[in-house]
């Protein structure tokens, strides 16, 4: 009876921490792709053009536009709308409301709309609506104004997981009449069962959705195994759709840019080296140019090609990756220290460059004075490592650094870390990195 009363306790118990650590896990795994969402779909929205909206504009062009953005979002989310600083629609997404009407319920989120408009973003925490459904609202700063994107997305993990809760309870209270042998037996399974789960909600939770979440147990286990697992698969479509979305964002800023950059050019051919419009006009490509690689970044994160790879000599593409960033250098210097003999590696050449490049920017944006680059052949495999005299990453950022569109600089588009973890696997290696204060190195190797 004694094993019995233990064994149903430290059920009890393990099952109100997976109850709580799985919801954790995956309310925060909802703040990160609603938050992605709502930059992703405030991106290219000019907030200026929108405040100016007022009743009666619903028939214009500018009106009609914005609302077919956010109903574009409709597989991602269960409704999107813009509001202006005084908490007043702007562009629904649904019928029924027109521009200028008031969104009371706002106000109880007052404190999130004022993060988003300093912070760039923010989540609500989880709410239901009238029907008892659990929804959490994602807000985003539009570019060039007051406005703020809203995008709803519902919670529905939440709801396998109340019945868990009772369920466990229930087992509980059943488990307490069980003979001894009978608890001893069905405590090793379900233990076995929740930890099998409990690792797949880690694995989740740390952004690795390749598994498929499986348990061999039945009833409420087996039950929360496969909410896990149609929430796996629901993630990880939404991340294909994000990245399309992405995609077809980048796409169609793109195209016009390069018309920008090239009639600018041409502007300024026609002008004296002296005249200060040339200069504008110079000015104008720049930004342009710096537009477009941000734009690749996008591209390539959305849409990795797979690497063609072939045998090099690692020294290449690393001399032409500090040739190119040497050039925005300034008055810091790139400090280059590579073997005499050649390093034999097989990779995709191109994406051995971009790395290189992603990591040389982020080290001489962090850097005081120098950036130093080396690379060495090692015992079945090579590596390069990217060392800045900087402040040092902040410890409480370090878990985030690798993640998409976690960024600490207010230009940033943070996907640079991102795509450098994203190459390296996909041609057999894998990145890591030190940091403390006065130096941040990060390190890139392969196996031959």
């Amino acid at each position: 009876m004694a094993f019995v009363l233990f064994a149903t306790g430290a059920l009890s118990i393990g099952g109100w921490v997976l109850y709580r650590s799985t919801r954790a896990l995956l309310e925060r795994e909802l703040d990160e792709k609603l938050e992605a969402v709502a930059l992703a779909a405030a991106s290219g929205l000019d907030g200026g053009l929108v405040s100016q909206l007022r009743p009666g504009d619903e028939g214009t062009r500018l009106y009609q536009a914005y609302r077919l953005r956010l109903q574009s979002l409709a597989p991602l989310s269960s409704r999107a709308f813009i509001f202006d600083s005084a908490g007043r629609l702007l562009v629904p997404s649904w019928g029924g409301q027109v521009i200028g009407d008031p969104l009371h319920s706002l106000a109880l989120y007052s404190a999130e709309v004022d993060r988003a408009r300093t912070a760039g973003s923010a989540t609500t925490t989880l709410f239901r609506d009238e029907r008892g459904r659990w929804y959490k609202l994602g807000f985003a700063r539009l570019a060039g104004g007051p406005a703020v994107l809203a995008v709803e997305m519902p919670a529905s993990f939440l709801e396998p997981l109340q019945r868990l809760r009772y369920q466990l309870i229930t087992f509980g209270v059943v488990a307490l009449a069980a003979v001894a042998l009978a608890a001893a037996i069905l405590s090793r399974g379900l233990t076995s069962a929740l930890e099998q789960l409990a690792g797949s909600a880690r694995r989740i939770g740390e952004g690795d959705w390749t598994q498929s979440v499986t348990s061999a147990a039945g009833g409420e286990v087996g039950q929360l195994a496969r909410a896990m697992e149609e929430m796996r698969i629901a993630i990880v479509r939404r991340e294909e759709e994000l990245r399309l979305m992405l995609a077809q964002v980048a796409h169609e800023i793109r195209n016009p840019l390069g018309g920008i950059e090239l009639f600018a050019g041409a502007a300024a051919e026609g002008l004296a080296e002296d005249d200060e419009r040339r200069g504008h006009l110079e000015r104008i490509r720049a930004e342009a140019h710096e537009l477009d690689r941000v734009i690749g970044d996008f591209l390539a994160f959305a849409r990795p090609q797979s690497p063609r790879a072939r045998q090099i000599d690692l020294r290449g593409p690393l001399l032409e990756a500090a040739q190119i960033v040497e050039a925005v250098a300034g008055a810091k210097r790139i400090e280059v220290e590579l073997p005499a003999e050649p390093i034999q590696l097989v990779v995709d050449p191109d994406q051995l460059k971009r790395i290189a490049v992603n990591l040389l920017r982020n080290a001489l944006e962090a850097a005081k004075r120098r950036v130093h680059l080396t690379a060495a052949a090692e015992d079945g495999g090579a590596s390069f490592r990217v060392t800045d005299d900087g402040p040092g990453i902040p410890e409480e950022i370090c878990e985030r650094i690798f993640e998409p569109f976690f960024t600490t600089r207010a230009d940033g588009a943070g996907l640079g870390l991102a795509i450098v973890r994203q190459l390296a696997e996909a041609n057999g290696g894998f990145v890591s990195y030190e940091t403390r204060q006065g130096e941040t190195s990060f390190a890139v190797t392969f196996d031959t």
